[in-house]
């Protein structure tokens, strides 16, 4: 896993570059600062380059000053006001695409709106903390407000019924079966992984064989903030990943150490998990749509009604909101291994009943 996370970061740490090339030292320098001595994941920081680099182009378009020579005291000059402004030309903004030049339109929702000012913030925060700015002005103009939605999951049945359907090729039409025979235990591994243990689909995808404990039923994973630490899995983890390595796993060298391979032989690609989670649950759950996310959402619905004890989902999940609660107890590895046997229960318990 170590080896493709670098990898995946120079890629990421190279798209800053290219980024920051075309805008003033002073972002240069704030991105840096915030990769070293900040320590923020390197996607983290290209989120906020690309915003900052939007609300420049804004600059650019508005007050006449090219890109690259938009300067501190240029900042230093806008207003409470002119932050209000970018953020309603957000709300009908659409961008370029490089390749063909067509135009893209942009979600503009409250979220991206949201993030967009947090990202100024953060510039201008950078700029006080080095004396080159005396006030935050993105700080006066309120967050966009952000509706709360009703978290789409799927039930118990729902799960069941899911898992069966990728076992079976039940939830699958005859095409599809067709091409997903011979990676059928693969795919019934991922999302037997993914329900279970509620890891983001970027951790799964870089998971190593190496990084996989059987004795102790864990697996070492990167979290956000490149944080290493174990997950731990239930029984039927463990059997659909012995399947798949034992009886369809199958690699072109013996230097791709990943656990999930795709049909080209190369470690299996967030986008292939999307397209995958979407093809085994359109047929078994029509009326909701259903991402990595949202079986991450399902672990942490049901590992809540199962347990009732937020600090174990918490902890389950990965979440850094609770660690001044964590760093006063030891129970981490034992939050996480009764996390790996509530979810067991929780998805089968009705099924054993029945039976």
């Amino acid at each position: 896993m170590e080896a493709y996370r670098d990898e995946k970061n120079t890629r990421v740490l190279e798209k800053i570059n290219d980024l920051t090339v075309d805008l003033p030292m002073f972002v240069r320098r704030f991105a840096n600062e915030y990769l070293v001595t900040k320590n923020k994941a390197p996607r983290t920081v290209l989120g906020y380059v690309g915003d900052i680099k939007v609300f420049f182009e804004y600059l650019e378009k508005t007050l006449g000053i090219p890109v690259m020579q938009i300067s501190v005291q240029t900042l230093g000059s806008l207003t409470a006001d002119d932050i209000q402004d970018y953020l309603m030309y957000l709300m009908r903004y659409n961008r370029k695409d490089p390749n063909n030049n067509k135009t893209i339109k942009e979600s503009n929702q409250a979220p991206a709106r949201a993030r967009k000012l947090s990202s100024l913030r953060a510039l201008y925060r950078y700029l006080i903390a080095h004396n080159h700015l005396e006030k935050n002005v993105a700080e006066l103009v309120d967050m966009p407000k952000i509706e709360e939605k009703a978290i789409t999951y799927l039930e118990k049945e729902e799960v069941r019924n899911v898992l069966q359907g990728a076992e079976t090729g039940d939830s699958l039409t005859r095409t599809q079966f067709k091409f997903a025979k011979n990676s059928q235990m693969r795919d019934v591994a991922i999302l037997t992984l993914l329900l279970h243990t509620g890891i983001r689909v970027s951790e799964m995808v870089g998971i190593d064989l190496q990084d996989i404990d059987w004795d102790e039923r864990r697996i070492k994973i990167f979290r956000k903030g490149r944080k290493e630490q174990y997950v731990y899995f239930n029984a039927p983890v463990q059997e659909a990943l012995q399947d798949y390595i034992e009886y369809e796993r199958k690699v072109p060298s013996e230097d791709l150490n990943a656990l999930f391979i795709s049909r080209k032989g190369q470690r299996i690609s967030v986008r292939a998990v999307e397209r995958l989670v979407k093809k085994y649950t359109a047929s078994t759950v029509p009326m909701k749509r259903i991402t990595p996310h949202k079986l991450r959402s399902t672990f942490a619905t049901n590992l809540y009604e199962e347990t009732g004890d937020i600090y174990v989902t918490s902890d389950a999940l990965g979440h850094s909101s609770l660690e001044t609660v964590k760093k006063y107890t030891n129970l981490h590895d034992e939050r996480r291994r009764k996390a790996a046997e509530a979810i067991e229960k929780a998805y089968y318990r009705e099924t054993r009943r029945q039976d």
